[in-house]
C-alpha cells in the first residue's frame, strides 16, 4: 500500500469519526432541542471550530505517524496512476460538493435560520471530501 493510499484511508476514517460524532451529536442535538436561533447559532460555531481544528490536528498527527513507520515511502512523488486517482476522486466530490451547495442555496432561499444554512454548507464540504476519498479508495484497490 502506498503513501498516498495509506493517507487516503486515514483522513477517510479521520472525517467519518469526527464528522461523524459532530453531526449526529452536537447538530442532530440542536436541531432536536427547542433552543432560539441566536443561541443555536453560536452554539454551532463553537462546535464546528472545534470540529475543524480536531480534523486538521487529528490529519497531521496521522500524516505523520504513516511517514514515521514507513519514511522511504513518504517521499514518493505521484505517479500517473496516483494523479489519475486523485483527478476521478476529485470529478466524483466536486459533483457531490456542487449538489451540497445547491442544497444550501435553497435552504438560504426559503429562509433558514443561518446556523442550518451553515451546517449545509459543512455537510455538503464533508460529503464531497468522504465520496472523494471513498472514491479513491475503491479506484486504488481495483485499479484505475
Amino acid at each position: 500500500m502506498s503513501f498516498h493510499e495509506k493517507s487516503n484511508i486515514a483522513m477517510l476514517m479521520i472525517m467519518l469519526g469526527v464528522y461523524g460524532v459532530y453531526f449526529g451529536g452536537a447538530a442532530l442535538g440542536i436541531l432536536s432541542a427547542d433552543v432560539p436561533p441566536e443561541q443555536a447559532l453560536a452554539a454551532t460555531n463553537a462546535t464546528m471550530i472545534v470540529t475543524v481544528a480536531a480534523v486538521v490536528v487529528l490529519s497531521i498527527v496521522a500524516h505523520i505517524v504513516i511517514a514515521i513507520l514507513k519514511p522511504s515511502e513518504a517521499d514518493e512523488s505521484r505517479d500517473e496512476r496516483d494523479r489519475m486517482i486523485e483527478m476521478r476522486g476529485d470529478q466524483r466530490g466536486g459533483f457531490v460538493l456542487a449538489l451540497g451547495s445547491f442544497g444550501a442555496l435553497v435552504l438560504a432561499m426559503l429562509g433558514f435560520p443561518v446556523w442550518m444554512i451553515a451546517n449545509a454548507i459543512l455537510a455538503g464540504l464533508v460529503a464531497g471530501e468522504i465520496v472523494k476519498a471513498v472514491s479513491k479508495l475503491i479506484d486504488y484497490r481495483r485499479g484505475v
